[in-house]
């Protein structure tokens, strides 16, 4: 077993902030610019990593196995794995087969 380490938990706050913060120019440059495979790529992998983040601390906070018991709250981490990998696979072939996520939402926002 290793030893605690007191920045643990802060190197995984960080990951979540910067991840967040990415988000920002991100969206700024898709909003300008338009569709490109490099934004739709970008956005298609820091989007679901961003909400699999939330639910998984929405899980860990009010889904914990005093709650739903040991068995459900692993029901619940592994369906939010699943449902990730699935949202991951899916903006993939999205971006690579389909006119990509930023014309998606372009064309959405018109409608």
């Amino acid at each position: 077993i290793p030893p605690p380490n007191q920045l643990h938990g802060s190197y995984h706050w960080d990951f979540e902030r910067l991840l967040s913060l990415s988000m920002v120019p991100l969206f700024a440059v898709s909003a300008i610019q338009g569709s490109h495979p490099i934004t739709d790529g970008l956005l298609g992998v820091v989007v679901p990593i961003h909400a699999h983040m939330g639910f998984d601390a929405m899980i860990t906070d009010y889904l914990h196995p005093v709650k739903v018991g040991v068995a459900g709250n692993k029901a619940f981490v592994w369906a939010l794995r699943g449902a990730t990998v699935l949202t991951l696979v899916g903006c993939y072939q999205f971006n690579t087969s389909d006119i990509g996520l930023t014309e998606l939402i372009k064309k959405a926002w018109e409608a």
